[in-house]
């Protein structure tokens, strides 16, 4: 690598960061606390081992949990002009790949991919009885991903559900008996779902030497973004493609790790030094994206949890003048902000036209409504908060944007036509005005991976590469406030977020019962605020609309640790003055008179 690359790739890095994008450990595991700059580190990472050629771009793989995070990683890689072609994508893309690549070079009948598992799972029902509902299906469903994410079988399962406190849809007993049912029906329909081709790929890989070679040989530089949250049969997938290499590099923040309750480990980050010898771990501690308020709010979020920190856990330090984590709260990389606002209402209404005048005052020439949000605990939370905002004439988004609305209803078009015939031609004759951009893109992606690809090749690949997340691509230049959940908000960030809803049950939420839950509950608090660089706004409703019901509500018990953080601590001299002026009250007082 030449000077001039040396120089771009290490531009504007701090030490910390360059640290971790010059390393020659491995493997290396990067701790990178909220605003850290971990993508940053990760892409040039990728970028300086293709250029210094210590790996090569058709034989790296770098692993993200979401379309969007892949392909922003790969737009990175270009502006910085790296050579070659590194491929990112979810795990699910990368085993389907494989998986594909595999049938069609021994001959076999590939196996379908089940697009709808809940309609499958509402088919087979209870035994004996009439078909599950939607929403108890969708329960039951969510419960059979759980252990499929975290291995366990239908024979399994119900000393896993005892084991982990699961509070299932149907008695453990009988969620088992549909989770039977449920391989059953795959398996005689000859389909597979999204988390059978995590477990077939590494089976392929652990039992066929031949595949093993092959892949070790095509797989020989691996990069997992979002460490934190793997779950068990991703990381059972990953050191199958590892093999007895250890060139991995890993970034994540078990201050992040908020999936447990969808069978990921946060405990792997932790304890990967312990399950490879001779990782090493690095910190990037500094928090270059939010003010100094913010970050406060947020470690005293942390704080209140009660529970004892990782010895390996970011200390979520504000960025100082020079290196990461040098000095306190005044010397953050990013300049003193307004403290977080928290605010109570009478009810929902209330809050919401509240929150509509605050994002008036927020958006201003220079801010527009793009850079404010919206986030939520639950779903239901938003709804009146949309209509409030949709009274007030202010523009928004929340779901499935239009453009992904109209992505659907092609996508339903592709699927009532001929699966087997060329995609390209297929996409031409639809009857729609146009073909939405995000589709088109996609389309794009997967004609350049499988020349002359059929309709159902291209519908099997987007369910293993974007999966439930379809719809939900929205379009970046729409001017409207992001109205979102906790976890949806995940990896995003805006100048100014409100946090609405944070009472009693719903923060944290009712049903985390037990210490890992409730430990959670405070790690997703932390990702919500982290979310804002410069303005919080935090309310809470005494009423609140519970299906057909008014229900009393309280704050969130978290509310206190956020207002403390906000109240400037005493200094020295007010804090003497205050003990002098106690001290001569003590002075006047009578002596007390003996018993």
């Amino acid at each position: 690598m030449d000077g001039d690359q040396s120089s771009a790739l290490l531009r504007g890095l701090t030490a910390a960061q360059r640290a971790a994008v010059i390393s020659d450990a491995a493997p290396l595991c990067v701790l990178a606390g909220a605003g850290s700059g971990k993508t940053t580190v990760l892409t040039r990472r990728v970028a300086r081992r293709i250029f210094d050629g210590s790996a090569s771009a058709e034989h790296s793989l770098v692993l993200t949990f979401t379309r969007k995070a892949s392909r922003e990683l790969r737009e990175r890689l270009w502006h910085l002009q790296t050579p070659g072609r590194v491929w990112a994508g979810t795990f699910h893309a990368a085993a389907y790949g494989q998986l594909r690549r595999h049938w069609s070079d021994a001959g076999l009948r590939p196996l379908g991919l089940l697009d709808d598992p809940g309609r499958l799972l509402r088919r087979t029902g209870r035994p004996g009885t009439e078909p599950l509902s939607g929403e108890t299906a969708r329960a039951v469903l969510a419960e059979i991903q759980w252990a499929q994410a975290r291995l366990v079988s239908p024979e399994t399962y119900a000393a896993a559900a005892s084991a982990g406190a699961r509070r299932t849809p149907l008695p453990v007993e009988e969620t088992a008996e549909a989770f039977r049912r449920y391989e059953q029906a795959k398996r005689s329909h000859g389909l597979i779902d999204l988390n059978d081709l995590l477990i077939r790929c590494a089976e392929l890989i652990e039992h066929d030497p031949a595949v093993a070679a092959a892949c070790h040989w095509r797989i020989r530089h691996l990069y997992v973004d979002e460490f934190q949250d793997l779950n068990p049969a991703q990381w059972r997938l990953l050191t199958a493609w590892l093999g007895p290499r250890s060139d991995l590099f890993v970034v994540g923040d078990p201050r992040q790790a908020v999936y447990g309750w969808n069978g990921a480990d946060p405990t792997l980050l932790d304890r990967l030094p312990d399950l490879l010898a001779g990782t090493r771990v690095l910190r990037l501690d500094a928090n270059h994206r939010s003010s100094p308020q913010v970050i406060a709010a947020a470690r005293a979020v942390l704080r209140s949890s009660g529970l004892a920190s990782s010895a390996r856990e970011p200390t979520l330090e504000p960025s100082g003048p020079v290196g990461e984590g040098a000095g306190g709260i005044g010397s953050a990389g990013r300049p003193d902000g307004p403290v977080p606002e928290v605010s109570g209402f009478a009810d929902e209404a209330e809050e919401a036209n509240a929150l509509a005048r605050w994002l008036r005052r927020m958006h201003r020439p220079g801010r527009p409504w793009s850079h404010l949000a919206v986030l939520a605990r639950t779903n239901s939370r938003l709804t009146p908060i949309a209509a409030g905002l949709d009274r007030a004439g202010i523009p928004f988004r929340i779901g499935p944007s239009r453009a992904g609305e109209e992505m659907k209803a092609v996508m339903d078009l592709l699927r009532s036509d001929t699966l087997g015939r060329p995609l390209r031609s297929a996409l031409a004759d639809l009857s729609l005005p146009g073909i939405p951009p995000v589709l088109a893109r996609l389309a794009d992606e997967h004609a350049v991976e499988e020349p002359g690809a059929s309709v159902g090749g291209f519908l099997s690949w987007l369910s293993a590469t974007v999966a439930d997340g379809t719809t939900s691509e929205t379009d970046p230049a729409a001017d409207v406030v992001e109205l979102s959940t906790f976890h949806r908000a995940k990896g995003l960030e805006w100048p100014a977020v409100a946090l609405i809803g944070l009472e009693d049950g719903l923060v944290p939420i009712s049903y985390a019962d037990t210490p890992a839950a409730r430990s959670e509950e405070h790690r997703l608090l932390y990702v919500a605020i982290t979310r804002a660089e410069e303005r919080l706004w935090c309310s809470w409703s005494g009423q609140r609309q519970a299906g057909d019901r008014v229900r009393a509500s309280r704050p969130s018990p978290l509310l206190a640790a956020i207002e403390a953080a906000g109240r400037p601590a005493p200094s020295t001299a007010d804090a003497e003055s205050f003990a002098a002026q106690m001290a001569a009250l003590r002075r006047r007082l009578p002596a007390a008179t003996p018993a």
